[in-house]
């Protein structure tokens, strides 16, 4: 299980250092806390045509997500097993994850999380190939 895990890891790596600095996109948020002001954002991995997809739940067409620190993302795999890879352990506290096909992987951002976009990669376990977003998938953080 380990050298799995660090398989993976080595393989997503290179791809997590390819992102645009100054894309401009926006997520519509899914669920609010009034209370602490944070938003959820919902984004499913699935097939669409032939290929993996990173998709917004309500958006086909986007993956970008743009949120702030303590807002949370839930994604969601359908159909396989995920690795996901982030760029930068700062944003979520975490550099690789594993979610199961059907059950959702939750992250907050963290509050020492930096600003800026941040491609991220998601392999998939059943077909042994990566989901493709915007080309990558990107998490947009403004403050």
């Amino acid at each position: 299980m380990y050298f799995k895990k660090l398989l993976i890891f080595v393989l997503l790596s290179p791809l997590l250092f390819f992102s645009g600095q100054d894309h401009q996109s926006f997520s519509d948020p899914i669920q609010t806390d009034p209370e602490q002001g944070r938003v959820e954002y919902r984004v499913v991995v699935k097939i669409i045509g032939n290929e993996w997809r990173v998709v917004l739940e309500n958006d086909e067409s986007r993956s970008d997500v743009t949120l702030r620190r303590g807002d949370r993302i839930r994604w969601v795999v359908e159909g396989s097993d995920a690795s996901f890879a982030f760029p930068d352990m700062r944003i979520f506290g975490q550099e690789t994850r594993e979610v199961r096909d059907g059950n959702p992987l939750v992250m907050a951002v963290s509050a020492d999380s930096p600003k800026g976009t941040f491609a991220y990669t998601v392999f998939i376990h059943e077909s042994m190939t990566y989901a493709r977003g915007q080309s990558p998938p990107r998490i947009i953080i403004r403050n």
